[in-house]
């Protein structure tokens, strides 16, 4: 496997972090007001997730990112057990993660089949 990760995983990849990140800081609030979680645990959880997410999409372009994103799905749905309303957004964000693998994984045979290597 090279260390470059092609530009479909990237994409894809970045973009659901960095939403994943961006729902996780915008469910803290909704967990402390609406589901009664305490502030601290709320946060303790939350921003380290949130700041992880945004900083995994810098590893793209040295070929770590796809398993350290895949990992950090398996954490979140993991965290749920103890922030147990973020269990709608840690399963969506998980399929939609290793469903935008499968998509991309897949384009890039057709268009191989088309054009020749990639």
């Amino acid at each position: 496997m090279t260390n470059k990760v092609n530009k479909g995983n990237r994409i894809i990849g970045s973009s659901v972090l960095i939403f994943e990140a961006i729902v996780i800081l915008l469910a803290i609030p909704v967990a402390i007001l609406n589901y009664d979680v305490s502030a601290n645990l709320a946060t303790s959880i939350g921003v380290p997730l949130a700041v992880i997410a945004m900083l995994i999409p810098g590893g793209f372009g040295r070929g770590w990112a796809i398993w350290a994103g895949s990992a950090f799905q398996a954490v979140v749905l993991l965290a749920t057990f103890l922030l147990p309303p973020m269990l709608f957004v840690a399963l969506l964000f998980s399929l939609l993660w290793f469903g935008g693998l499968v998509v991309v994984r897949r384009a890039d045979r057709i268009r191989a089949q088309r054009f020749g290597s990639v």
